[in-house]
């Protein structure tokens, strides 16, 4: 079974041909003496994660998305298929696209959003620099989002009384429910954006989202 020297030559050309493949992983150029080295891929990436696990088998903690690979179990929490908030008042925002949403299957995606303070008085969405969203179905249900490290500084956006900002907002199609493969597959389905107000977590009505293959 190859081991660590072939596999740091392997990240690096990973790094190089796929960089947006590669969550979470080892720097190319450090040294290891672990038993198992830890992976993370885009939810896309399940061919990478094929070969990489028929190279170096048990060397590598492979995981996809939200699931560890092969086996396609969730080493995420419950919480990640659950919202988190209230619907959000239309007297207090309002949430549109600035253009039709698409995101190819398994991707992440970073796209605008127009948040209009409906309210009489200024107010401000913290962040990380971008706006959170979940995938659902049409009733509802959580079937994916971004699985994956995120900035941990803090941003707020500031929207005066009626005025209308046009925000980032990060889009993951990882599945995180146990019917669908890795990503969420082509098709229509609906965007959540969370809206994080002052300690208030506030979920948008939802925006239509269509997913390629």
């Amino acid at each position: 079974m190859a081991g660590w020297e072939s596999l740091r030559e392997d990240l690096r050309r990973l790094y190089a041909e796929s960089p947006d493949a590669l969550m979470s992983g080892p720097v190319p150029d450090s040294e290891r003496s672990e038993t198992r080295i830890h992976i993370e891929l885009d939810a896309w990436a399940t061919e990478i994660a094929a070969t990489l696990h028929t190279k170096y088998g048990e060397l590598v903690d492979l995981r996809v998305g939200a699931m560890t690979f092969p086996a396609g179990e969730f080493w995420l929490g419950e919480r990640w298929d659950q919202l988190y908030g209230v619907p959000v008042e239309p007297t207090r925002f309002e949430v549109d696209s600035a253009e039709p949403l698409s995101v190819r299957s398994g991707r992440t995606s970073r796209r605008e959003v127009l948040v209009t303070n409906r309210a009489a008085y200024p107010q401000v969405l913290s962040s990380n620099g971008e706006l959170s969203s979940v995938v659902t179905d049409d009733s509802g249900n959580v079937v994916g989002r971004f699985v994956g490290p995120q900035p941990l500084s803090l941003m707020g956006f500031e929207i005066e009384p009626h005025q209308t900002r046009s925000l980032p907002v990060l889009i993951g199609t990882a599945s995180v429910v146990p019917d669908l493969p890795y990503a969420v597959p082509p098709g229509q389905w609906e965007l959540i954006i969370e809206l994080q107000v002052g300690g208030e977590s506030l979920l948008s009505a939802p925006l239509d989202l269509t997913i390629t293959p």
